[in-house]
């Protein structure tokens, strides 16, 4: 299904569009999983949508113990293989599955970012971005080439006025302002149909490409985070500490591999079994 140079690709990249690789009976399952959370949400329901707005910008994380639609999409799809075999993992953990609904209207979408500020891990991640209706370029993500190489960690900024986060310690820079100069930047960005995907690694930078205009139609996509071998738990600061609570109700332990029920591993190459 994945050739080396789409390896290789993602390797240096930071970031791999696959072709018709998600197929319509999983697709169909997640679609019914977000109908589910929308009707009963969970713990992890966040409504991102801003005062006096009719549409909304809502998601949802961590919902495959009580949405069964989702659990046979992280189990049985070939998400986990996809993300082990673009990261050269000899097996991958399911880190946490999100799914995100902007409605027609919506204003807000997220800026400029990397993702591995906002969870508690380190080593080796990525996210399987997938979307349920077709993603043109101006409704997509935009990436820049490269930047999960430039060993540079930033600030968690807001998606929203009502979750505001602030990294603390040195490790943490500001975004850069990419916009006010984007001649110093490569960009990537795909026309993204149903079936396919994009895959990128937590510290790729990216954002949503028209974050400065409403959604013509409404948006719903679906993520998976994966962490290879070498991933590690590691809380971060007081801006992630509802979800390292979580993970150590688990048995989640903190400074080590990961090791709970929540994050089970979804894959492996066939003879690190042995």
């Amino acid at each position: 299904m994945i050739s080396k140079e789409l390896v290789e690709t993602y390797q240096q990249d930071g970031v791999a569009c696959l072709r018709d690789v998600i197929s319509k009976k999983w697709l169909a399952l997640a679609s019914e999983g977000i109908n589910q959370n929308l009707k009963n949400p969970g713990r992890f329901f966040r409504d991102h949508t801003p005062a006096g707005s009719s549409s909304r910008y809502v998601f949802e994380y961590w919902t495959w113990p009580q949405t069964p639609q989702f659990e046979q999409v992280i189990m049985n799809s070939p998400v986990g293989e996809i993300a082990g075999t673009l990261m050269r993992a000899n097996h991958v953990h399911m880190v946490m599955d999100n799914w995100f609904m902007r409605e027609a209207g919506a204003r807000n979408g997220a800026p400029w970012h990397h993702d591995e500020p906002y969870f508690d891990f380190e080593g080796t991640l990525c996210i399987v971005w997938i979307p349920l209706e077709r993603a043109p370029v101006e409704d997509g993500l935009t990436f820049i080439r490269g930047s999960h190489r430039w060993g540079q960690l930033y600030v968690a900024p807001e998606f929203s006025e009502n979750v505001p986060f602030n990294c603390e310690g040195s490790a943490y820079q500001t975004v850069p302002d990419i916009d006010a100069h984007p001649e110093d930047y490569e960009f990537l960005s795909w026309d993204v149909d149903v079936g396919d995907c994009l895959v990128f690694d937590f510290r790729t930078l990216h954002c949503v490409t028209n974050k400065q205009k409403s959604a013509q139609e409404t948006q719903r996509r679906v993520t998976f985070r994966f962490g290879a071998d070498d991933t590690v738990f590691s809380p971060r600061g007081k801006w992630t500490e509802e979800t390292s609570a979580y993970l150590m109700e688990f048995g989640q332990k903190p400074e080590s591999p990961i090791d709970c029920k929540l994050m089970p591993k979804v894959w492996g190459r066939t003879l690190t079994w042995r």
